[in-house]
């Protein structure tokens, strides 16, 4: 049985070769005429990198739940924006800071700096839109009672000359700050802080910050 298919094999290839011998042209103008109209096709591809879209049925649990909380927690990004409260990926910006010299980020120098940087961040501007019209992070920012969303870590400036000389400790994962009373919840900023048994935080040698942008319609989500 192996002999004669072996040799049905060899006759066909035999005749495809003959052929494609004497009229090589067909088989050199046609394939690159079929190419070439199947290439056009691509111009019409969507392409769709959504990982919500591509992974998540559209039907599953997750956006079941997320419907219910959307229902009861509605986002406001213009007037009462709340990142606990965000269930969709929005826009948004992360600045990572690492010490420019040892490991720790705990001084008055370097909280004296991180404000010269929020500054520099929150007076960006960008051109965008056919009349190429110049906007800044302050127009275009999420918004709680009409100001820009803040990250608050920014505070620990006004308490840092006593964390540095130890009359106050910055106590992991939560802490009031004594002079803002903003309730400062650490593991949110801090990478990698070093902790002590009694809960102090010893060394930071990473922090991020997070700037949202309006994203209540579709054009500012684009």
């Amino acid at each position: 049985m192996r002999c004669r298919l072996d040799s049905l094999l060899g006759s066909w290839f035999y005749k495809l070769g003959l052929t494609v011998g004497h009229t090589p042209g067909y088989f050199i103008v046609i394939p690159i005429l079929l190419t070439l109209l199947c290439i056009t096709g691509y111009q019409r591809v969507h392409y769709m990198i959504d990982p919500e879209y591509l992974f998540s049925p559209e039907n599953g649990d997750g956006k079941y739940e997320r419907a219910v909380v959307e229902s009861f927690f509605k986002m406001n990004y213009s007037a009462r924006f709340n990142p606990t409260r965000i269930t969709r990926p929005g826009r948004f910006g992360r600045v990572i800071i690492l010490p420019k010299e040892g490991d720790d980020l705990l001084s008055v120098e370097v909280w004296r700096e991180l404000r010269i940087l929020d500054e520099i961040i929150r007076n960006a501007s960008i051109t965008f839109g056919e009349d190429q019209e110049v906007y800044t992070y302050r127009e275009i920012c999420a918004r709680w009672e009409g100001e820009c969303f803040d990250n608050d870590i920014l505070n620990l400036d006004k308490i840092m000359d006593d964390v540095v000389t130890g009359a106050l400790n910055l106590t992991f994962p939560i802490m009031i700050n004594p002079v803002t009373w903003d309730a400062h919840i650490f593991p949110v900023y801090f990478g990698g802080p070093v902790v002590s048994e009694d809960g102090v935080i010893e060394k930071v040698p990473s922090l991020q910050l997070a700037y949202f942008v309006n994203a209540d319609s579709k054009y500012q989500d684009s």
